[in-house]
């Protein structure tokens, strides 16, 4: 298998299974530029979005155990330790990864649903703050994808305050300018004018990446009637506070996903997309 077959194989398959763990599992990143460990605290798949380009299946239910910080806590350092005895190179899914696409750059939250929902979301986010420092050698980063949703609540800000602390980054969701593709693409009863006050509000007090899924779905896209009102959003994030807006992350489908009516869009119109948005704000945009 050639390399850039291997890499496309593990990108599109995140699975969360390794070895007997529950709550951990290593991933090839395309946005984190490496390996990026994950912490699932949605095992129940409880979720404010239903994606139509997610990829985990509602269909079958989740588990409905809570989430132990101990257990997360060994997996973690197993995996960590696993990592800096061999890079992970008895891990099947990456086998034919070439040793420097194998770095690990982040402890991440990231699962089965919206891990701020967690109760246990600030308590995993200061173990994983202590992590960072215990293996301070591997300069990892901290970071939570979420969808934005829950930011605001006192108990996500005090976790949010120590994934922060040192190296650590929020990426959120923003897939749409209108109420009406909001509901296309993210299937959520949650207000896009919410989700929008809660991206301004975060980025005032901590570090802000946007992430924003470009797919069709049943034929339709973020085309030229939506697109300058997503601008709009992002430019109202990006004057809440410049210093702390780290920049735009524009990503297609790589993943089978839940519903079957979501097809890719070239990566052209991806590209298109980031020289708008650079023209708009000045702001470092990636494309994957």
């Amino acid at each position: 298998m050639s390399v850039e077959d291997a890499l496309r194989s593990a990108w599109a398959d995140h699975s969360k299974l390794w070895e007997r763990n529950k709550w951990v599992y290593p991933v090839i990143s395309r946005r984190a530029h490496g390996i990026s460990i994950g912490i699932n605290l949605n095992l129940d798949k409880s979720c404010t979005f239903r994606c139509a380009y997610c990829q985990v299946d509602r269909t079958v239910p989740g588990l409905t155990i809570g989430n132990d910080v101990d257990a997360i806590e060994k997996e973690l350092i197993a995996i960590v330790e696993e990592y800096r005895r061999n890079g992970l190179v008895d891990f099947s899914n990456f086998k034919d990864i070439p040793k420097e696409k194998r770095i690990i750059r982040d402890l991440c939250l990231s699962g089965d649903g919206e891990s701020t929902f967690a109760p246990e979301f600030a308590e995993v986010c200061t173990l994983m703050r202590k992590l960072q420092d215990v293996y301070a050698d591997l300069d990892l980063r901290l970071t939570l994808i979420t969808n934005a949703t829950h930011l605001q609540s006192s108990r996500v800000l005090e976790g949010l305050a120590s994934l922060t602390a040192k190296h650590g980054e929020i990426w959120a969701k923003l897939d749409a300018g209108s109420e009406e593709w909001l509901k296309v693409i993210d299937q959520t009863k949650i207000s896009l004018e919410t989700i929008q006050a809660n991206l301004e509000a975060t980025v005032k007090k901590f570090p802000l990446r946007i992430q924003t899924m470009l797919c069709k779905v049943g034929g339709r896209y973020l085309d030229d009637s939506e697109l300058p009102l997503y601008l709009d959003r992002l430019e109202r994030v990006y004057i809440a506070n410049p210093k702390n807006f780290l920049g735009v992350q524009l990503y297609g489908v790589v993943r089978h996903t839940a519903l079957v009516n979501v097809e890719p869009l070239p990566v052209e119109y991806l590209e298109s997309v980031a020289q708008k948005i650079r023209a708009k704000i000045p702001v470092t945009v990636e494309v994957f």
